[in-house]
């Protein structure tokens, strides 16, 4: 603030020397009163360190009534389990609401003081916001780490009482509870936070007048976030899900490890997390092996001889199950799954508490089984039986020699009807059968009996074909 300084006009004066000797300032120069500045900042300290030990004496007397108030929760959480969880979760936020709220009270009392001999200074209005924002941000702190310890004490109540498949589903929704109230504890104290600025106070309240238009972009453009969130307490209240729930998503089977609002995770059996967004167990179709109980069934085939001994092998499967213990009691059946081809093929059933046991019984009863038929019946390993039979083959004749054959019977019998001549009438017959004998003979000359039958078929053709004039030398 510029105050104009007037300076009175000059009066004549008696001694001319007093008047020639007057310099005249420059003008435009704000004058410094040094005094008045020291005065200011004097007064500056003397407010900052009334306020500092004020606030000082008010932070010592937190801290105590802070250790008095966790020690009684100490004392009373050897009897009750929320009061234990409390001090847990909320030893350190306790101890900064005390230190803040003794800070906030005793720079109140000073700031109050000094209101009445002086105005409002710049100083004074940052110290007062700063420990008001800071004595918010502290109580939201202690309300998150009450929530927290109301999570963990509904959780360990549920697992103490027996039932593992309650105690998952409470632990599930309760995460997911628990971390849609530390979502809305967080905002609200922001929103506090900011609030003790004036000129936000103005314009939060244009920013409500137009909530409703914001409302409708903000949800356009958080789409894909808001739509996991639902999916979250979706999951959370429908229980399709659960903490400890084994499931097979995508071909990959694991534990669910951990819910949020945004997205689940899958622990699989190599210790991979698999991070899917809840969408994707509300959109997309999953097997939940543990929905209505831990206890699981699993079964493995073995492929052995039509000789395999099933009263041996199933009383051999009876004692590896009783002296397991993994196996529930439940179910160890053995029996032919099938029979085709040269194998037989069995199946082995078994049951037990959860699928992490069954897949460990399946291991020790596949290796314990095959052990014991390699030792005591290796003929029902499995095998592959070849029959060999003694099949006699003989050669066929060659062109050559065929046609060869052929000339010997057609030469025979062209010389039939002149022999035939000078026989009597009814000898036709017999010189015939001679000419047929002869062939024959020449025939089987040629070392089978294959060649017999086939030398008549392929010498009737070439008889055939010389009588016709289709047969000579090549």
């Amino acid at each position: 603030m510029l105050v104009a300084a007037t300076t009175p006009p000059a009066t004549p004066s008696a001694d001319p020397s007093a008047s020639a000797s007057t310099t005249p300032t420059p003008t435009g120069v704000p004058e410094v009163n040094v005094d008045e500045t020291v005065k200011a900042v004097t007064k500056t300290t003397n407010d900052l360190v009334t306020i500092a030990w004020q606030a000082g004496v008010g932070v010592v007397i937190g801290l105590v009534i802070a250790f008095v108030v966790v020690a009684i929760l100490t004392f009373m959480g050897r009897r009750r389990l929320l009061y234990h969880e409390i001090v847990d979760f909320g030893r350190r936020p306790i101890v900064a609401v005390g230190a803040m709220t003794g800070a906030f009270l005793g720079s109140q009392l000073a700031l109050t003081a000094l209101r009445h001999t002086k105005s409002d200074s710049t100083t004074m209005v940052v110290i007062e916001r700063g420990v008001t924002i800071a004595l918010i941000v502290s109580v939201t702190w202690l309300v998150v780490a009450f929530a927290k310890a109301i999570e963990s004490t509904v959780v360990k109540g549920a697992q103490a009482g027996g039932d593992q498949g309650r105690a998952n589903r409470v632990t599930t929704q309760s995460q997911i509870l628990r971390r849609v109230a530390q979502v809305i504890i967080v905002i609200a104290g922001l929103v506090s936070a900011i609030m003790t600025f004036p000129s936000v106070q103005f314009a939060m309240g244009s920013l409500l007048a137009s909530a409703g238009l914001a409302s409708v972009i903000a949800g356009m453009a958080a789409r894909s976030m808001l739509g996991n969130v639902f999916a979250g307490l979706q999951l959370a209240t429908t229980d399709a899900i659960r903490v400890d729930d084994i499931v097979v998503v995508d071909d990959e089977q694991g534990t669910i490890e951990e819910i949020t609002l945004t997205y689940v995770v899958v622990r699989t059996w190599d210790d991979r997390r698999l991070i899917l967004p809840s969408t994707h167990f509300t959109e997309n179709p999953f097997a939940n092996w543990t929905r209505g109980g831990s206890q699981a069934t699993g079964y493995f085939t073995l492929d052995l001889d039509w000789r395999v001994p099933i009263a041996s092998l199933r009383a051999e499967l009876a004692r590896l199950v009783a002296a397991s213990s993994v196996w529930d009691g439940r179910q160890a059946s053995l029996e032919v799954f099938d029979a085709v081809g040269g194998h037989v093929t069995v199946r082995i059933v078994l049951t037990g508490d959860d699928p992490g046991d069954v897949g460990a019984l399946k291991s020790y009863v596949r290796e314990e089984l095959v052990s014991w038929l390699q030792r005591e019946a290796p003929y029902a390993l499995p095998r592959t039986r070849v029959e060999v039979e003694q099949v006699e083959v003989t050669q066929d004749l060659g062109p050559e020699e065929v046609a060869r054959a052929a000339e010997q019977i057609v030469a025979k019998q062209k010389a039939g009807p002149s022999g035939a001549t000078t026989a009597a009438p009814d000898n036709g017959g017999d010189g015939a059968a001679t000419t047929e004998a002869e062939g024959e003979s020449a025939a089987h000359g040629l070392g089978a009996r294959r060649a017999v039958t086939l030398g008549r078929a392929m010498g009737r053709s070439l008889l055939h074909r010389a009588r016709r004039g289709g047969l000579g030398p090549r």
